[in-house]
């Protein structure tokens, strides 16, 4: 696999992939990168839309399938869970989870990694500690005194290139909230605190265009149906407002090995084996 182009995402639960970076992950398998996720959880704890998808005992298995549909609309490679269960990451053996990250990243050998950053977008435990967890595989995978069990089981070491932190600007975040008092007056969307969701356009390194990959980041996040509320705001957002939301998906640069982002980047692979300019 070191010898194609590899992107993975490490995220919290089904449907994180889809709202935050659906449109990045369908560019670059569209482009033949080969794209995997991570997942930590089934979702075992998210909300349900309509009782008539899904029970608080069979939730996680249905939020499984959702996000196979998901992986399969965003054209993603290879879906594989941690096992935990949503809400009590902050509870699990750091090194344990680790160690689960570090094979995944030897065994598809990603150049690029993209997970949450420390604030968990909008400060979600889980999104905090998959994000501690991706940044410390990150680190580790690439050394082969860290659990050499794999090394004596077959892998070798491997070391991503580019981490990369999900940063959406906190000023959609607001614009968001603008057209959610708007259209939704009546919804706790109006109540939320949208100056703490996001990370300030100052820190963004990277803006990826995913224009052309709008309408399938919403067919994926549609395959979410249990998660998709029907007084969610994208359900009242109109073309051009869709548009603005989505035309592009943002990043920091929180590692590399390739040097630093010279001005705003416009590609993940930016520097990448020299592949890219």
């Amino acid at each position: 696999m070191a010898d194609k182009l590899s992107l993975m995402a490490v995220f919290a639960h089904p449907d994180d992939e889809s709202f935050g970076n659906g449109g990045t992950l369908s560019k670059y398998a569209e482009e033949g990168v080969f794209t995997s996720l991570v997942c930590a959880t089934r979702g075992e704890a998210g909300e349900i839309s309509d009782p008539a998808l899904a029970t608080p005992d069979n939730l996680g298995q249905v939020r499984e399938q959702e996000l196979r549909l998901a992986c399969s609309i965003l054209g993603i490679g290879d879906l594989r869970f941690m096992d935990y269960v949503d809400g009590t990451l902050a509870s699990v053996d750091d090194g344990e989870a680790v160690e689960k990250i570090v094979r995944a990243m030897r065994e598809l050998q990603p150049q690029v990694v993209f997970t949450f950053g420390p604030e968990g977008v909008y400060g979600h435990p889980d999104h905090m500690t998959i994000s501690r967890w991706a940044t410390t595989a990150f680190d580790l995978a690439g050394d082969p005194s860290a659990y050499p069990e794999h090394i004596q089981g077959g892998l070798q070491p491997w070391s991503p290139l580019k981490l990369y932190y999900v940063a959406p600007p906190r000023e959609r975040f607001q614009r968001m909230g603008q057209l959610a008092a708007q259209l939704l007056p009546d919804t706790t969307w109006v109540d939320r605190d949208w100056d703490s969701f996001g990370v300030p356009e100052a820190m963004i390194t990277t803006c990826v265009d995913v224009g052309r990959f709008i309408d399938t980041k919403l067919a994926a996040i549609a395959a979410h149906q249990t998660q998709v509320m029907p007084n969610h705001p994208y359900a009242f957002l109109s073309k051009d407002a869709l548009e603005e939301f989505f035309h592009e998906e943002c990043y920091v640069l929180a590692e590399s090995r390739v040097g630093a982002a010279n001005g705003r980047e416009r590609d993940l692979f930016r520097g990448v084996a020299g592949v890219r300019a």
